[in-house]
């Protein structure tokens, strides 16, 4: 099997208790049977520990403490059961945590969540070159798929292929580039066999002003189960503050192009299940379009992130903010594929006027 990864993949490792957002708070932890099991039969006087982790455990979560804490999280933010019974002994969410994985037959695609600073740290580290992949081969056993998908896989990841050298292209400001590359998403959903019937919200006749376009793009922020306090707090701001006339960024086109590329790395493949080719581009370019305008008012009030810059810090905080939001709900990431089919507020049109 193939194994495709960032070229940062390899670097990353949790920072445990240097972390300033310990994702061992606020998350539901399931814990897989496999693991449960594990710890009905640990021993060599383990056996005690194990009697705890047991009784943390109820319909398949870890039981949180106040203020949504693992009650394996200690006062120090290390983790109770690495220290006890070895990180081989955790779940498979905590061991994987925010690493995600696709299966696509021979090819397997891993990389990091950017709910994760040290994973955002990562991705904006070398910001002055374009998001570059590894491949390497893996003994791992790959899925069986039909020959057709084979075919409409391979001809997504050349589709993709030509997105990331459009993005890379450096003799273009990066607004230019993300109007091609709105072009080439719109005409590969029209020419793709498998793909759904065209955007409907491309059809629409769009009589919205500009001032509700970017309301709508506002509000939808809104909708769905708000992620906690932090988010709450932002989208609040947001409101107040309105779209901006004038943007005060704190993102540069380096960084917006590699946040562009890795979101359409990890979401667009999955259009070989669900056909929506312009709709992982869409969200890959809304994901953009809000960092840049709303950037600073995501990161604020976010603790700054120990060893990087005040700016970086910034940077950081504000992306794992939005993910989090949209990326780890999918409630959420079901309301704006659905608006970005059915609303005109999210038309292609729209799209190119507030990427301009």
């Amino acid at each position: 099997m193939l194994l495709r990864i960032p070229d940062f993949y390899d670097k990353f490792k949790c920072i445990a208790s240097d972390c300033t957002d310990t994702c061992c708070i606020g998350w539901e932890i399931d814990v897989d049977k496999n693991s449960q099991e594990l710890y009905r039969k640990l021993s060599n006087g383990k056996e005690e520990f194990a009697r705890k982790v047991l009784d943390n455990i109820v319909d398949g979560h870890f039981k949180l403490e106040p203020s949504d804490r693992c009650p394996f999280l200690r006062e120090d933010n290390l983790c109770e059961m690495i220290c006890q019974i070895g990180e081989e002994c955790l779940c498979d969410i905590c061991r994987e945590h925010p690493r995600f994985t696709e299966v696509y037959g021979d090819i397997m695609e891993k990389g990091v969540g950017l709910c994760c600073e040290e994973a955002v740290k990562l991705l904006l580290s070398e910001n002055d070159k374009p998001l570059a992949f590894v491949e390497r081969e893996i003994d791992d056993e790959p899925d069986d798929i039909p020959e057709d998908v084979r075919e409409a896989r391979d001809a997504i990841f050349a589709e993709r292929e030509q997105m990331f050298d459009i993005l890379a292209d450096g003799s273009l400001s990066l607004n230019e580039r993300l109007l091609h590359l709105l072009d080439f998403a719109e005409q590969s959903q029209y020419d793709n066999p498998d793909s759904e019937e065209p955007c409907a919200s491309t059809k629409l006749d769009n009589q919205l002003s500009d001032d509700a376009v970017r309301q709508t793009w506002i509000e939808i922020l809104g909708e769905g189960e708000s992620f906690g306090p932090a988010w709450s707090a932002a989208f609040e701001r947001i409101v107040r503050k309105g779209w901006p006339t004038q943007g005060d960024p704190i993102f540069s086109d380096s960084d917006g192009e590699r946040i562009v590329s890795y979101m359409l790395f990890r979401y667009y493949a999955k259009s070989l299940f669900d056909g929506d080719f312009l709709g992982k581009v869409q969200f890959a370019i809304y994901f953009w379009l809000i960092l840049r305008t709303f950037g600073k008012t995501l990161a604020e009030g976010a603790a700054d992130i120990h060893g990087v810059s005040a700016e970086l810090s910034q940077k950081i905080n504000a992306i794992k903010l939005l993910s989090k939001q949209t990326e780890y709900s999918e409630e959420i990431m079901g309301i704006l594929a659905d608006n970005f089919y059915e609303n005109p507020a999210f038309s292609t049109e729209n799209f190119r006027k507030l990427i301009k």
